[in-house]
Formats: C-alpha cells, sequence, structure tokens
C-alpha cells in the first residue's frame, strides 16, 4: 500500500523548479500566464508578402429603370436612304349624314393628313485604356468595363426618349388631392383617362381576368403611367390602388411595375423627370402610338460595342485601347392627344 508523503517546504521548492525545467518555452511555473518569446516569427517581423484578397465577385452597380423606350412605336430605316424619319397620319373623314339627291352626285370630299419628321441623329461614348493597365490588371475588369458601357447606351437612349415624352403639350397640374391639393389623386387621374378616352387612345395593356388566387382581383384594360420613385408612398395611397402582389396572374405583372389605379398602370423609375429637384413629380399617363422611336438598321460602325485592340489605335507604342458604343436614335411625339402629363407634389 503506498503511504503518504509529506514534503518539507525546502523539498516542495525543489519539485517546482524541476517542473518548471519541463514546462513549455514561454510559461511560467505556477501560473497560467503566457509570455511572448521575443525570438517568435511573428507577422510584425517577416509581414505577409500579399495581405488583400480581392472579391471577384463585385458589388451590386445599380441603375435606374429603362422604361420609356419599351412602349414607344418602334420603327427602323434602311441604310442609304438619308437622316430624316417620316411618319404619316390620316384623318378621319367627318360622317356624311346628308342624303343624296336622286341622279345627282355629291360633291367630292377631300382626305386630310398630318406628317411627323425627325431626324436621326448618333449617340456614343468611349473609354481609353492603358496597355500597361490591361498587361498588368485582372481581365475580369475588362468584362465589367463593358457592362458599365452597354448600360450607359441603354441610359442615354432612354432619357433621350424620356425628355421627347415629357416634352408634350398636354400637361395640368394636380388639384383635388388630400389632405394637399397637388398630391396625386383618383379625381385627377379619373380626369385624364376620360379626356384619353374622348381622343380615341387605345390602352396598351389588356385585362387581367381573375385568377383562383385568394385575395387577387382582375385588372382592367390599361394605359401606361410613369412617375418617379418618390412617389410611391403617395400613389399607393389613390384611392382603388392595387398593389402588384394582389394581380390575378403574376406572370402578366411588367417589369418594374408597382401596381394600378382603374385604367392605369404604373411602372417606377428614378430616371422619371422632375418637376422641381426636390418635391414636383411630372406623371406621365399615355396609349398607344403616343411617342415613337425609330433608328437605321445597322450602325455606322460594325457593332453597338466597338473595341480597338492597342494595334488598332494611333499609338506608335502601342501604349492603349479604346472601348466604347455607338448607336443612332431618334424618339418624336406622334399624337399629343394621346399622352398627358400630371404634375404633383409629395
Amino acid at each position: 500500500m503506498n503511504k503518504l508523503m509529506f514534503f518539507t517546504a525546502e523539498e516542495r521548492l525543489s519539485r517546482h523548479n524541476d517542473l518548471a525545467s519541463i514546462l513549455p518555452l514561454g510559461f511560467r511555473a505556477g501560473s497560467a500566464r503566457f509570455e511572448v518569446n521575443n525570438l517568435m516569427h511573428t507577422t510584425t517581423r517577416i509581414n505577409h508578402p500579399i495581405n488583400i484578397w480581392y472579391q471577384s465577385q463585385v458589388l451590386l452597380r445599380v441603375i435606374d429603370a429603362f422604361v420609356y423606350v419599351r412602349f414607344g412605336k418602334k420603327d427602323s430605316m434602311p441604310q442609304h436612304a438619308g437622316d430624316v424619319n417620316k411618319w404619316r397620319r390620316w384623318a378621319n373623314p367627318l360622317a356624311q349624314t346628308v342624303a343624296l339627291v336622286e341622279g345627282v352626285d355629291p360633291a367630292p370630299i377631300l382626305l386630310s393628313k398630318t406628317d411627323i419628321q425627325v431626324r436621326i441623329k448618333e449617340y456614343g461614348a468611349y473609354i481609353v485604356t492603358s496597355s500597361w493597365m490591361t498587361f498588368t490588371g485582372l481581365t475580369d475588369d475588362q468584362i465589367q468595363m463593358s457592362d458599365i458601357l452597354l448600360d450607359n447606351m441603354r441610359l442615354t437612349l432612354d432619357t433621350l426618349t424620356r425628355d421627347v415624352a415629357s416634352g408634350t403639350a398636354s400637361q395640368t397640374t394636380a388639384s383635388n388631392g388630400t389632405p394637399t391639393d397637388t398630391f396625386i389623386n383618383k379625381q385627377d387621374l379619373d380626369t385624364i383617362v376620360t379626356n384619353l378616352l374622348i381622343q380615341n387612345t387605345r390602352m396598351i395593356k389588356g385585362q387581367v381576368n381573375a385568377g383562383p388566387n385568394q385575395g387577387t382581383s382582375p385588372i382592367r384594360a390599361a394605359f401606361i403611367g410613369i412617375c418617379h420613385v418618390g412617389q410611391r408612398t403617395r400613389l399607393s395611397n389613390v384611392s382603388g390602388f392595387k398593389h402588384v402582389a394582389n394581380y390575378a396572374k403574376p406572370g402578366e405583372i411588367m417589369p418594374d411595375e408597382f401596381g394600378t389605379t382603374d385604367d392605369i398602370r404604373w411602372l417606377l423609375t428614378n430616371n422619371a423627370t422632375r418637376a422641381t429637384a426636390t418635391t414636383g413629380y411630372e406623371n406621365l399617363i399615355f396609349g398607344e402610338e403616343f411617342y415613337g422611336t425609330v433608328k437605321i438598321k445597322g450602325n455606322s460602325a460594325d457593332a453597338p460595342l466597338i473595341f480597338h485592340g492597342k494595334n488598332q489605335v494611333n499609338s506608335p507604342l502601342e501604349r492603349f485601347t479604346t472601348l466604347g458604343w455607338l448607336q443612332n436614335f431618334a424618339a418624336e411625339i406622334l399624337n399629343d392627344n394621346f399622352g398627358h402629363k400630371l404634375i404633383t407634389t409629395i
């Protein structure tokens, strides 16, 4: 049987010193505290040769919704036919309500027409990249640059269309809003819809019939309304507003659509025009062939996106490349009676 062992103070000190001799380097006997050893390799002494990791999945790049160019009448013209496009609209003669006299021909009637012309122009932009950047940089950067330029082209064409459509002479300022007269409201919108229908304006979207899902409802045939994202709350407060979540058929929802107010289906974009920089909004409501867009088929360049390598630019030492876009385009109001702009505040 093992006997209990008792040690004198001197013996306990001796055993403590022996323990210290077998502890790992950097620990002090009799405590759990760790001490940094001056002979240790740390990142202060030997720093990492590369201490940055680049995420190739780039951050989200936001851009305005391109909505205006979707709805205009889209036409094109052939190459080598000039740079002016002409549309023609015939007027309807009045009803012939006078009875004919037996054996007598009536006087001939005259038809009338309206011509609308627009001159097509070119638009474009490009960037210059040094050959050294291309030589030393990541190839992913070149892809991002191409995407940015293509979006810039789309934004340019949409903005050109917006400026023409929003320049309509048919406009009013809201006057029946609650609690402020100039808020967007059902009464002013109904008046605009009625005036468009009086002009025989055709609606752009057909009716969406009721579906089986609970809480959904049919959607009327409708004109298109485009307004600024800042109008979102006021628009949802209009009497009778239905959010797209309540549409009977989700497949009928247009990109960037927010909802409907009776005979108008609304799309939101930050690219919508503003009456003032801070409070005023211009809400555009229109039907078919209110405005049109036209371009010449093909392009004066080989493609919309144009790349010139370092051996194609005017650089004796091949010091840079270029990348850009080029498009010919024009937009024009075709019938001012088919659209209206309601000016509101928030």
